[in-house]
């Protein structure tokens, strides 16, 4: 399992997601989808990390302001909502 920590600049606004993705492979398909822009279609990626998680990762984050916590498909239904509606 992978995390990727995705920041986007959105017209001056900071836009956080943290995604629980499953392979490498999807994490090359999460980044290449956050380089043309993020869950809006003003935002820029300008920041990112993936890390492989061993265990298990809690779904709750705690006092974390700003964060967004997808599932990888739930991310991407979501950039795909986008698409369609841009």
């Amino acid at each position: 399992m992978w995390l990727v920590y995705l920041r986007f600049d959105d017209q001056g606004t900071v836009r956080t997601y943290h995604i629980r993705t499953h392979n490498r492979e999807t994490v090359n398909e999460l980044l290449k989808l956050a380089e043309q822009r993020g869950l809006t279609p003003t935002a820029t990626l300008v920041e990112y990390a993936a890390f492989i998680i061993s265990g298990t990762l809690k779904l709750k984050p705690m006092l974390v302001p700003n964060f967004h916590f997808y599932l990888h498909e739930e991310w991407v239904e979501r950039w795909q909502d986008i698409t369609r509606t841009s």
